[in-house]
């Protein structure tokens, strides 16, 4: 990780170096979400598309077949 400075309102700054450890890392895993979101050259759907065909040639790669995923998804509605 990189540190980045940003401006933000007095209130905000005061609630952060308030904050716990724990809230402050959330807020930092936050807002590297939104701002790897708005600076992406890709969209959301895209990258999300990307992941499931990966996830696939990866399960197809490890014998794992259609079939299976359907009956996995015939125990869960039982």
């Amino acid at each position: 990780m990189e540190t980045i400075t940003i401006n933000v309102s007095p209130d905000i700054a005061k609630s952060f170096e308030k904050a716990d450890e724990r809230d402050k890392s959330r807020v930092e895993l936050y807002v590297n979400m939104w701002l790897k979101e708005i600076f992406s050259p890709t969209s959301a759907n895209q990258r999300l598309f990307e992941i499931m065909k990966k996830s696939s040639t990866e399960a197809k790669s490890n014998g794992f077949k259609p079939e299976m995923l359907e009956d996995i998804l015939k125990y869960d509605d039982e």
